[in-house]
């Protein structure tokens, strides 16, 4: 009546009736069909108005719509097109040739019309309505949240969180020494405050500071920039109205001089810091001068902490699922692809909500993960352990370690020599040149020149599989894989380190200066990336002549610190089983001792090769393998790889007895634990799906082991770190020609490298051991393989 179009969404046919000029009918269920008036007559026969004459004769047993018996759709149909309508129908019944439709209609005359008035739709009920009201507005991004929350659909809560844009905040940008002196004194008042240093790239070893953001309080921030690339630009602004005026004053800034002047809160040690990676912000600081200090909170050590099974942990993330809201990414305020500016490009008002959110959202943050830490048992891992762990870390990237380019490129030229022997040999077994790089060209030669069986498919393509295990299987019956495999491990080894090390050498420091992540494996181990110094293959000789290019400052030398069998002096002790204890109490052999409880004394096996065995057994039943891995590990068959399994149980009756019960507080508690108390969830414990179960299963013994020897690793790395801080305080003292600070530079798995002058050495050394196998204390010694040498190789023995 309101002119105002007007569409039902219905598969009820029953709203035919309805159509008119203004008013159409949508069925989704046929095939998105509209219909209008010539739709109806198409689909329904007779026109919108006739409609309910239809409904009429045939009634409707849903809705208790007798109609007039006898008489179907398409019966009702001919005969109101025939007749017009009911009325008029009704009137010429007795004319009707077909009996059946004439009997029904002159008995249920009253009947039919009493059916119609049940079907016609009344669209004269007295409605009040306003139809501004029914004008759509957007929708209501909090409820709309707050469902999609419940509901888990992830894309829906991102496209409706509470953002930047959408609350209220207060983050400003200061300019002037006076502003910043404020926010000094502001900073001491709080007592406590968060950070995060913004800038020009991801390494914090060699990206430049563009701007250092503070919150004391939710939902407010000051950002102070430190580079004239990010000072204010002229556009429009969501900070206080001085914002753009501060851009005269500011077309050069003095990075040092800033810091300089944050210097008294940043360097204050009775303030506690809060961050999201502290170690980052920290490192960009101590390269400009300024020693970040007192690290009190880092809520992604927290979230690691609360959940290690994720591969990361952005903030973003974390504000998502903590906080509900949606931060910025630094995609967002750069743009993407080639049209895309680096965050020193950007205006201070481009860039002050992702600013504020770094230093903001880890404040918040910090209320919520760290009172979480204490309710899951993980304030003393968090706080004697983890954050203490931080400057350990600072210092041994911001020492890095020096390389020896000359003996790099000898290995190159000679691994580039060993692998035109193995491609001439590939190529004279296959019978002809193809590219070995290629798994299609490699197939074609295994599987059709050879004849070799296709052992796997891959998923997609189906193609034959040329992966790394079909090869290792392959080899056992033809030598062409065997070579390839070598072929791909020496094109690896070249490319990943030999040819690479060398371009990462930082060119102020002379040095490679790794990373090393406190946040990425679920074990607790610490990894390295940039570059990756903890696969650097060691089984070969030539994987091992890689170590021999990281050397020591002249008049310095490398000392090797490495835990010996540590992983099973812990399985000793959580254990408690009295054979392993006493094997190590004892300073026997523990793989001989296996060998001894597994083959007994008359196995008839080579000495070394018996050895070899009892070793791959005592380190795979601590990852959890079945004897089918077994088997092939050590080239029996699965039924003598389980007499051997079930022979070791029953040598070591506590380990079996220690593994059942793992698991059985797994299944119930749903998390493993280690012996410092860090948690692994694995709710697959309790999955019907045996494959699933079966790698929880390896999963939930391994955890304990192996996750606490990392935690005997670091709490280590703290003892010496700070050990080696008062030595080096001494030693400085008492000389007056100082050679250098003796220094821990690198980790890796179970081992910690550390470089001293020469002179010191055997001094250090002794002070590593010691402290080392005094770190914590178990049922068994805990012992440490020490060496010294120019280079890490010779350290390494």
């Amino acid at each position: 009546e309101q002119g105002h179009p007007a569409a039902i969404v219905t598969g009820d046919k029953d709203f035919f009736q309805l159509v008119s000029d203004g008013v159409k009918v949508f069925n989704p269920r046929d095939e998105g069909t509209w219909y209008d008036r010539k739709g109806v007559e198409e689909k329904f026969g007779v026109r919108p108005d006739q409609v309910v004459d239809v409904l009429a004769l045939t009634g409707d047993t849903i809705d208790n719509i007798k109609g007039v018996p006898g008489i179907g759709e398409k019966g009702a149909r001919e005969l109101i097109a025939r007749y017009g309508g009911l009325e008029n129908l009704l009137g010429h019944a007795p004319e009707i040739t077909q009996k059946k439709y004439r009997e029904g209609l002159v008995t249920y005359a009253e009947q039919a019309r009493q059916s119609r008035e049940l079907a016609r739709i009344r669209t004269d009920v007295p409605i009040e309505v306003d139809v501004s009201r029914f004008r759509f507005r957007g929708a209501s991004n909090e409820r709309c949240f707050a469902l999609f929350s419940q509901l888990g659909f992830r894309t829906l809560v991102m496209e409706y969180a509470p953002t930047a844009g959408t609350i209220e905040k207060k983050y400003v940008a200061v300019q002037s020494d006076a502003d910043i002196d404020r926010l000094v004194d502001s900073l001491r008042a709080a007592g406590r405050f968060s950070l995060r240093v913004l800038a020009s790239g991801s390494s914090s070893l060699r990206a430049e500071p563009v701007g250092i953001v503070f919150s004391t309080a939710p939902r407010s921030a000051t950002y102070v920039p430190l580079s004239s690339g990010g000072a204010p630009g002229r556009g429009g602004s969501r900070t206080a109205p001085t914002l753009t005026d501060l851009l005269d004053a500011s077309a050069s800034v003095d990075v040092r001089e800033r810091l300089d002047r944050l210097r008294p809160v940043l360097s204050d040690a009775t303030i506690p810091k809060i961050g999201h990676d502290l170690k980052h912000d920290a490192i960009i600081l101590q390269r400009h001068g300024v020693p970040l200090l007192n690290l009190a909170d880092d809520t992604m050590i927290a979230s690691y902490l609360l959940d290690a099974t994720r591969s990361s942990h952005p903030l973003e993330d974390e504000a998502l699922e903590h906080l509900t809201y949606k931060a910025l990414t630094e995609e967002d305020v750069c743009g993407r692809g080639g049209r895309s500016l680096t965050l020193q490009e950007l205006p201070v008002e481009g860039l002050l909500d992702y600013a504020g959110e770094r230093a903001d959202l880890a404040l918040q943050l910090a209320e919520r993960l760290i009172p979480a830490l204490g309710e899951q048992q993980l304030d003393r891992l968090y706080r004697e352990l983890e954050i203490p762990l931080i400057p350990v870390l600072l210092d041994m990237e911001l020492a890095g370690i020096r390389l020896d380019g000359e003996a790099l490129s000898a290995q190159s030229q000679k691994i580039e020599s060993e692998l035109a022997v193995r491609r001439d040999q590939i190529f004279e077994l296959a019978g002809c040149e193809f590219t070995i790089s290629s798994p299609k060209q490699l197939g074609e030669v295994l599987f059709e020149r050879l004849k070799l069986p296709a052992l796997k498919r891959t998923g997609k393509t189906r193609a034959a599989s040329t992966a790394v295990e079909v090869l290792e299987e392959l080899a056992l019956a033809h030598e062409l894989p065997r070579l390839v495999l070598e072929w791909r491990t020496l094109q690896k080894l070249k490319g990943t380190y030999v040819d690479a090390l060398p371009q990462l050498v930082h060119p102020d420091t002379g040095r490679v200066h790794t990373s090393f992540n406190q946040a990425v494996a679920a074990t607790g181990r610490l990894s390295s990336s940039d570059p990756n110094l903890q696969n650097i293959p060691i089984r070969t000789e030539l994987g091992r002549e890689i170590r021999r290019a990281f050397v020591a400052e002249p008049g310095h030398v490398l000392i090797s610190a490495d835990y010996s069998q540590i992983e099973l002096r812990v399985l000793a002790h959580l254990s408690a089983d009295e054979a392993l204890i006493e094997a190590f109490q004892r300073n026997e052999d523990i793989h001989d001792r296996t060998a001894l409880k597994v083959f007994g004394p008359d196995s008839g096996l080579d000495k070394h090769e018996l050895r070899r065995r009892a070793k791959i057994i005592n380190y795979a039943l601590l990852y959890g393998k079945t004897a089918f891995t077994l088997a092939k590990d050590i080239g029996v068959t699965q039924q003598a790889a389980q007499e051997f399994i079930d022979a070791y149980f029953a040598g070591f009756p506590r380990v079996r007895a220690y593994i059942d019960r793992t698991l059985e507080d797994g299944r119930t508690s749903g998390v493993v634990r280690t012996l410092f108390g860090r948690r692994r969830p694995v709710p697959e414990l309790t999955s019907r799906n045996g494959q699933i179960r079966s790698a929880a299963e390896r999963v939930a013994v391994n955890l304990p082991i192996q996750g606490t020897a990392a935690d005997i690793l670091k709490r280590a790395m703290i003892d010496v770190h700070a050990a080696l801080e008062g030595y080096n305080a001494e030693r400085s003292r008492d000389r007056s020609v100082w050679p250098g600070a003796a220094r821990m530079i690198l980790t890796v798995h179970d081992e910690l490298l550390f470089e001293a002058p020469e002179t010191e050495a055997e001094e250090v050394a002794r002070l590593v051991k010691d402290l080392m196998e005094r770190a914590v204390t178990l049922a068994v010694p805990l012992t440490v393989d020490v060496g010294i040498g120019r280079n890490w190789k010779e350290a390494k023995g």
